[in-house]
């Protein structure tokens, strides 16, 4: 596992060199669209920037297929299927990266308060996440939640897994050369992580660092 999350970084660090000019064309290209999507009461957060296999959004009842370039929203529900990844990225110039029979959604995103706030929700899969400027800024909150815990990040690159059976997350330097730090907390106890390579596994009652 440990093998995969450092495969995992690298290919999430590559991917950040090569989306930064990208996204400024892209952000170009949605301002028309992104402008209509808050009028509409949905707001644009991102966009696929890779996708291999399938995904979708929305329920059973009413499942759109997704695919490359695609715009990201608020409290969109997204599904990655077995065997397939996705790369999204996020206007905060944060990257995303999930596999195989993963989920995930945005509870909350706010670039532009005087404390912005972004808070993504993975009930279940593998991921890698390149945080940008909210968990950089000093008054930012950054929030992953994972089933029955949450990870408070602040400027770094974690990678991290959700099964029924476990929990684990890592903390690795990012593609700027930033180490920062991540609490993990649950149950209302808080494990604070500022060394690259080290983390935590949660199973069932255990908690290894």
């Amino acid at each position: 596992d440990k093998i995969d999350m450092l495969k995992n970084t690298k290919k999430t660090a590559r991917l950040v060199l090569k989306n930064f000019s990208f996204l400024l064309i892209l952000f170009a290209l949605f301002f028309n669209n992104n402008t209509n999507a808050q009028e509409n009461g949905k707001k644009f957060i991102g966009f696929i920037d890779a996708l291999e296999g399938k995904a979708s959004k929305g329920d059973a009842d009413n499942l759109v297929e997704l695919k490359e370039f695609d715009q990201i929203f608020e409290n969109e529900k997204i599904k990655i299927a077995p065997n397939s990844s996705i790369v999204i990225s996020f206007i905060d110039n944060s990257i995303l990266t999930l596999e195989n029979d993963s989920e995930f959604f945005v509870e909350k995103f706010d670039k532009i308060s005087v404390e912005p706030s972004f808070i993504i929700v993975v009930p279940k899969g593998k991921f890698v996440f390149e945080s940008g400027t909210i968990a950089k800024d000093d008054k930012g909150v950054m929030k992953i939640k994972l089933s029955d815990a949450e990870v408070n990040l602040k400027g770094t690159l974690i990678s991290g897994a959700v099964t029924d059976e476990e929990i684990t997350v890592a903390l690795f330097t990012d593609t700027t050369g930033n180490e920062g730090s991540i609490d993990f907390t649950i149950d209302g106890q808080t494990t604070t992580i500022t060394e690259s390579g080290a983390g935590i596994n949660l199973s069932g009652d255990n908690v290894e660092n």
